[in-house]
Parts: C-alpha cells; sequence; structure tokens
C-alpha cells in the first residue's frame, strides 16, 4: 500500500513536470509565430532585405536575429521612445527621401545614427540627426560657423545626407554597401571589401578567427589586427535593418502597446517662415504663441537665440499649426538692432570692446550675463549692433573690404568713403570705421 502510495505520488510530480513543460513549449512556440515567424513580420524583412539590395539569406544571420530580439523583448520601451519623439521628423525625412528618388527606408539611417536628434554630437564631433563630421559637412554644402551650424538643420542635413548616400551608391554599387561606408567611411570599406575578397553582405560579416585577421589599416591602432570590418558597422547594418523591420510591423506596435504610432502621418507638422537678419527668437515665440526652447528645438541648427547678421533671409521652422498665427501677429522689430559675435583676442577688455562697437561694457555685460570685468580669450561674446552706429573693424588675416562689408551687411564703397579712402588696399592690424 505504501508503495502504491509512493508510486501515485511520483506520477503526480512527473505529470507536473509534463504539464509545465508542454506550457512552456506551447508559450515558446506562440512567442516564435508572433515574432520570429509572423509571416507579416516576414515580409515586411524581405521587402526592406530588396530595397537595400540585401540577399534573404541574411535573415539566417545570428546576430542580427539575437539583435532584433533583443529590441522587441529588452528595449521596446526605447523603439517606442524613439518613433514617438521622431513624429515631426520621421514623415518628413520619408518625403524627401521620395521626393529625391532613393529608398525611403533610409530614414533608419538617421534613426539608427541619431535617434532622430537634431542635439546629438558624439566624441568624433560628428553632429546632428545625422552625424556629419565637419569636413563632410562642408563638402556637402552645411554651413558652420559663428552663428549656425547647419549638420543640426532638419532638412538641410537630410539633403546633404541623400547626396552623400547618392554618391557612396555610386561608387559601390549597392545600398547596404551605401549605408556602410556611410558609417565606417568608404576607404575602410573599400579595404574590407578587398580583405574579404567580395562585396556580399555575409562575406563582409563573417567571423575571421584571430590567427586570420589583418593589421588595422587605422594609424591608432597599426598593431593590432582586425575584421574586415569595424564591429560598429558590423553592428551597424544589422540594427538598421532591425528596427525597420520592428518600425514597419503593425503587430510588432500592437504588442508594444503602440499602435497610436501606425497613424503617423504623411506630411509633417512644421511649416517654414522667413525673417530678417538679426531676428530673434523670443520675437517669433511671442508673436506665434509657443515657449521658446520649443522654438529652439525646432531651430537647433541657430547657435544663438538670433538669426545670423549676414543674411538678406534666414529660414525659421514653427508648428504648422502657427502658421496662420505668424502670418498674422508677427512684426519684425522697428528698433533696427542686430547682433553679431565677438571673439576675444589677447588685451582686449570689455571697456575696449565697448569703445570699438560704440557701447557700453555694461550692456556687453548684460548680453552675455557676465558677472565683473573677466573675460577670457577666444570666448564669445554677442554684441548688440544698432542701425546708424559705427563700428571700429580691426583688419585679420584673409580679410578683403569685400568680405568686411558683407559681415555688417554693408558695400565696399560705403566703406571707402566713411573711411576717406580712394584703393581697396587694405592691411592685417589696421581699423577700418564702419557705419551700421
Amino acid at each position: 500500500m505504501v508503495k502504491f502510495q509512493l508510486m501515485i505520488t511520483q506520477t503526480r510530480g512527473h505529470l507536473k513536470i509534463l504539464f509545465r513543460l508542454i506550457f512552456s513549449l506551447f508559450i515558446g512556440i506562440s512567442y516564435g509565430l508572433s515574432v520570429n515567424f509572423d509571416p507579416t513580420h516576414n515580409r515586411h524583412e524581405l521587402s526592406f532585405l530588396s530595397t537595400l539590395d540585401i540577399e534573404e539569406s541574411f535573415l539566417n544571420d545570428k546576430a542580427y536575429k539575437d539583435l532584433k530580439n533583443n529590441y522587441f523583448l529588452y528595449k521596446k520601451g526605447q523603439l517606442v521612445s524613439i518613433l514617438s519623439n521622431a513624429s515631426i521628423y520621421y514623415p518628413l525625412i520619408k518625403e524627401i527621401l521620395i521626393k529625391e528618388g532613393v529608398p525611403k527606408e533610409l530614414v533608419y539611417v538617421a534613426m539608427a545614427e541619431s535617434a532622430f536628434k537634431n542635439s546629438a554630437f558624439s566624441s568624433a564631433r560628428a553632429v546632428g540627426m545625422w552625424q556629419f563630421m565637419p569636413a563632410t559637412a562642408k563638402m556637402y554644402g552645411l554651413r558652420v560657423d559663428e552663428y549656425v551650424d547647419e549638420r543640426r538643420d532638419p532638412i538641410k542635413s537630410t539633403y546633404a545626407a541623400i547626396r552623400y548616400l547618392k554618391h557612396l551608391k555610386a561608387r559601390f554599387g549597392k545600398w547596404y554597401l551605401a549605408v556602410m561606408a556611410y558609417n565606417c567611411g568608404g576607404g575602410r570599406l573599400n579595404w574590407a571589401i578587398r580583405k574579404a575578397g567580395s562585396d556580399k553582405l555575409e562575406d563582409l560579416l563573417a567571423y575571421v578567427p584571430a590567427s586570420k585577421r589583418y593589421r588595422c589599416p587605422s594609424r591608432k591602432r597599426r598593431w593590432q589586427k582586425c575584421q574586415p570590418l569595424p564591429r560598429e558597422t558590423r553592428t551597424y547594418i544589422r540594427k538598421i535593418v532591425a528596427m525597420a523591420t520592428l518600425a514597419e510591423n503593425e503587430r510588432t506596435l500592437t504588442g508594444l502597446d503602440a499602435s497610436h504610432l501606425l497613424n503617423r502621418g504623411s506630411s509633417y507638422p512644421m511649416a517654414t517662415v522667413e525673417v530678417a537678419p538679426g531676428t530673434t527668437l523670443s520675437e517669433i515665440s511671442s508673436a506665434i504663441d509657443i515657449d521658446e526652447a520649443e522654438l529652439k528645438n525646432l531651430n537647433a541648427s541657430l547657435k544663438y537665440n538670433f538669426v545670423p547678421p549676414y543674411v538678406d533671409k534666414f529660414t525659421i521652422y514653427i508648428p504648422y499649426n502657427k502658421l496662420a498665427q505668424f502670418r498674422q501677429d508677427f512684426k519684425p522689430s522697428s528698433d533696427n538692432q542686430k547682433f553679431i559675435v565677438y571673439r576675444v583676442k589677447k588685451g582686449d577688455t570689455l571697456s575696449g570692446i565697448g569703445s570699438k562697437f560704440g557701447l557700453s561694457y555694461t550692456m556687453i555685460q548684460d548680453f552675455n550675463n557676465i558677472r565683473g570685468g573677466l573675460i577670457s580669450i577666444n570666448q564669445k561674446l554677442v554684441i548688440p549692433i544698432t542701425k546708424g552706429s559705427v563700428v571700429k573693424y580691426q583688419v585679420k588675416k584673409g580679410d578683403t573690404l569685400s568680405t568686411i562689408a558683407k559681415k555688417y551687411r554693408t558695400t565696399v564703397d560705403k566703406i571707402l568713403k566713411f573711411n576717406n579712402r580712394k584703393k581697396k588696399i587694405i592691411y592685417v592690424g589696421e581699423y577700418l570705421e564702419i557705419k551700421r
């Protein structure tokens, strides 16, 4: 009898274990069907792969599958946060990509680069939504100076990124190669293709044992050996495909309680308006009744809270629903006060700088929130300039009368006349008086 009861107890225990195993298997299969084997999910993957010229066999890449599941299982809050914050820029970028005749799926390059943040910057000095380096930004027509950094301009930087990606596509022939070159540079990708003996993605991503690795092309790592592609780039292309697969999938977003993101519009809630040089963001924000910080976020390319003084007109981004109010209520300032940025030089004092611009040193203190009279070399000061005032300008190396006239929005003839000069020759270190 005791043995019989013992057998029943053991059987019950085995049944419980078996039931748990069956239940776990059922949950696992259900989850697998909903995430990895969902036909809708797979259709998006295949479409995206085809767009980037990636072969279907990429879906078997273990690192890619692990990354995708990692985003789904552990970083779902991050994914939803990125897509929610991108509500303005996501449709804007897709619209521009379509207009320019490139795959709209390249929007996920910006997502991988910066999570659609115009304020993003890296330790390597890459800045903005598309993470442009200074030299590349200049090459593709983005202005970076004392007043603006157009790498942070969502529209201008997108057009520059498209030109760059088109160039890389023409050079390497396939979109996935263009995307990887965008991350690691054309030279490094070209080296990787030579070492791998192929430009196929699976060959470039293939693991190379330590004994067969190659001496790295970077001078900083000249004593080390490495894979053909940097780890960052190998993760980069996988991350872009994973993000696109999850962000474009209806079942994924519904499962993340983010079905509202399915209503991302085809048009973007931003409007562009033109304002005069020197216009302040506070003037605009007051007229359209929004917080100045929100307006500054939309116009992150501005380094200060005013428009550069050297332009004829400057484009400002405002919420689309404020466009009618801007047209009705915004009135350009009548005080004709503009601003320039002055970089402090050796020997400068606040009173000396004030005398150059016909201002009191206290006014310069107020504009720059300076307590006391201490300033440092290379410090940048915002200087208010009123129309009709006289500025004393010291000629620097590389200056011409034309560049000086453009900076102060006047003409060469007016500068010559005001300084009682006939010749256009100027010398480094001399002073010119310029009437505003």
